[in-house]
């Protein structure tokens, strides 16, 4: 009886995981996981040492998007009634009192695993004062410090945790991390074209809150856009597979600026997280021939730019 109780919890508080975090997981365990791949490939260690490694990855990306969620969940859900009303605490799945208590509990395991592996320690602190820094300040309901600050700081913990829990950094490594944090920080201001009602009512000064829809879109494709393509290629991350790269952000952009609303912003955010992911895939593949093998991307996503989504 005993057993079953502990299988029914533990199913639960599963579900609930899933409840608060399935939005974010193509930004932080996946992307993690798929940037690791690199770790792997520059690691001298047995495939058995690089599995255990690996494992101990992720577990620590399971706090680093729960810790987060719940965080921003619990501060945020004044917001949340407007913008996502079946999150977990704005539909009544789980109540305010509980996601504290499971946020107490969350952050615990976080630096819990982060002493079990000190490499990880500056990562973690780093993760757990970007989040503070987004949750708790001023500054971090504006659009310069929300994304260009707070996101830019958060992918260098997200990206330098997954590489060094599985092998030691290498030049290389460092240097795609920054080159991909920076285009992160650039463009997440893709996310916000979705949520300016939620965020108006709570006061945020986002970026199209603050510079007006239209000329949101305008500045993301044609300033911000190309901007970040030069990063990637100051990074050596474009050189990789430069026909889909390209071709993946003229599709980007052409979705910013013609499916408009926030259904369509939504996808059009997801797709920025795929890009996200497909950067990982290449500087971890690098040296494969994966410019060939990737090209097709470039027509998968060609094919789903016109929004035939289901919403």
């Amino acid at each position: 009886m005993t057993l079953n109780m502990n299988t029914v919890i533990l199913a639960h508080e599963f579900n609930v995981f899933l409840d608060f975090s399935w939005r974010d997981w193509s930004a932080s365990i996946i992307a993690g996981s798929i940037f690791s791949v690199g770790a792997m490939r520059s690691s001298l260690l047995q495939p058995t040492a690089i599995f255990t490694n690996y494992l101990s990855l992720l577990l620590w990306l399971i706090p680093y998007v729960y810790f987060l969620n719940l965080s921003n969940q619990i501060t945020g859900v004044e917001e949340d009634v407007i913008n996502k009303p079946d999150r977990p605490i704005p539909s009544g799945k789980v109540t305010l009192a509980g996601a504290k208590v499971r946020w107490v509990i969350t952050l615990a395991a976080f630096l819990a695993l982060a002493l079990m592996q000190p490499s990880l320690l500056p990562e973690t602190i780093c993760w757990i004062s970007t989040v503070a820094f987004l949750c708790l300040s001023a500054a971090g309901n504006h659009w310069f410090g929300k994304n260009c600050v707070g996101m830019t700081a958060g992918t260098v913990a997200l990206l330098n945790g997954s590489w060094k829990a599985v092998a030691p950094p290498t030049a290389q490594s460092e240097r795609y991390v920054v080159a991909i944090a920076i285009w992160v920080g650039l463009l997440a201001h893709i996310q916000d074209l979705r949520d300016i009602k939620g965020d108006a009512a709570v006061g945020r000064k986002t970026f199209p809150i603050v510079f007006g829809d239209e000329r949101s879109r305008w500045i993301i494709t044609f300033l911000l856009l190309p901007l970040a393509v030069v990063v990637l290629w100051v990074g050596g991350i474009l050189q990789i597979a430069p026909v889909t790269m390209v071709g993946a952000h003229i599709i980007l952009g052409w979705r910013i600026m013609q499916m408009k609303g926030s259904q369509f912003d939504h996808k059009t955010y997801m797709i920025y997280t795929y890009i996200f992911c497909l950067q990982l895939a290449l500087t971890s593949c690098r040296g494969l021939g994966v410019k060939t093998i990737l090209e097709p991307v470039f027509g998968a996503l060609k094919y789903i730019a016109p929004g035939d989504f289901p919403c």
